[in-house]
């Protein structure tokens, strides 16, 4: 019997049971702007999810709406963008030690509105973080268009959440299913790749970048990327990468496991990044609540990690991220 299958069948010792957790991979369903390459959202309310919470042992959870504001342009894309902000932080206000949130951004609207609406977010709205996607109109993050947005991030120390999108390229061989189930992974995929082979990556290294979904394929493909690029190259007009600076490349990200729980991924994430490096996420209302105790089993279940890597990953890495929320909750704690 191989080592995954042991550990899958381990028993879940009762001092690794998940307990506080923080979900960093959340969404809300608003009718400001379009959010999903869904024809029909999911149902969501506050009451929903404050439920669904407490029945899985979720203490809290950090709101986004990273694609919503993405499909206006110029003025039209910066009050979408605040409106939604607005309603993020209205939430928060309301149950400031069961939510953050992370700011949406107007990706199609001048420099200057993006960067305004940054500082309206983090400065005066006093939101967790910035959410945006892997792409926009299939230009990756990594490309020198995002730089403005970036340095801005790298000054502030930021805590970058990005979500994918499908990629338009990718429309013509989506085999005709959902393009959360390949789609989304291979979008996190070039993302990451991106960030990296670009040097965008070492460059904005004080951007706390959180990827989801346990980086796609990344984990899988980490050993090939670093063989050839020694081989190929990363593209025209970029310097040349050691396998070492590759590796401390995907080891600096963050990763939330959403839908990312099996041993094989499990196993693979650990070879990757250090355990400080990992979050809870279950992308709440777009997985259904179902998929929420399994996971959470994977988690307990699984040996390689120790009973002091179980409640880091379900919620002190998270806390180091969201020194904000952390507080209110401990405030909330002591009183």
């Amino acid at each position: 019997m191989s080592n995954l299958q042991n550990n899958e069948k381990q028993s879940t010792p009762s001092a690794r049971k998940m307990t506080g957790i923080i979900d960093v991979h959340s969404h809300i369903i608003t009718n400001l702007g379009s959010q999903a390459p869904m024809n029909k959202l999911p149902p969501w309310s506050i009451e929903q999810s404050l439920s669904l919470m407490d029945a899985s042992g979720i203490a809290a959870s950090v709101l986004s709406l990273p694609d919503s504001a993405s499909h206006a342009k110029g003025a039209e894309a910066c009050q979408l963008a605040r409106r939604i902000n607005e309603q993020l932080a209205d939430i928060v206000s309301k149950h400031p030690t069961r939510f953050g949130a992370m700011a949406t951004l107007p990706a199609l609207a001048a420099t200057d509105g993006v960067l305004a609406e940054i500082a309206y977010a983090l400065d005066t709205l006093k939101l967790d973080g910035i959410a945006t996607t892997t792409s926009t109109n299939d230009i990756y993050l990594g490309d020198t268009r995002y730089d403005p947005w970036l340095e801005e991030m790298n000054l502030r120390g930021v805590t970058l959440f990005v979500h994918p999108v499908p990629a338009k390229a990718s429309r013509s061989v989506d085999l005709g299913i959902d393009v959360s189930i390949l789609e989304f992974m291979f979008d996190t995929t070039r993302m990451l790749t991106n960030m990296i082979f670009s040097g965008a990556k070492s460059r904005f290294s004080k951007i706390h970048i959180i990827s989801s979904h346990g980086g796609g394929t990344i984990p899988y493909l980490m050993t090939r990327i670093e063989t050839l690029e020694k081989v190929f190259g990363p593209g025209k007009g970029r310097a040349r990468l050691s396998p070492e600076e590759i590796r401390e490349g995907l080891a600096s990200f963050y990763y939330d496991l959403t839908a990312a729980t099996s041993p094989t991924q499990l196993f693979g994430l650990q070879q990757m990044v250090p355990l400080s490096h990992l979050l809870m996420g279950f992308d709440n209302p777009f997985m259904p609540g179902w998929t929420f105790p399994p996971a959470i089993q994977d988690m307990q279940r699984w040996n390689g990690f120790s009973d002091t890597d179980v409640p880091a990953i379900a919620h002190q890495n998270a806390e180091s991220l969201y020194p904000a929320l952390a507080e209110r909750m401990q405030r909330s704690k002591a009183a």
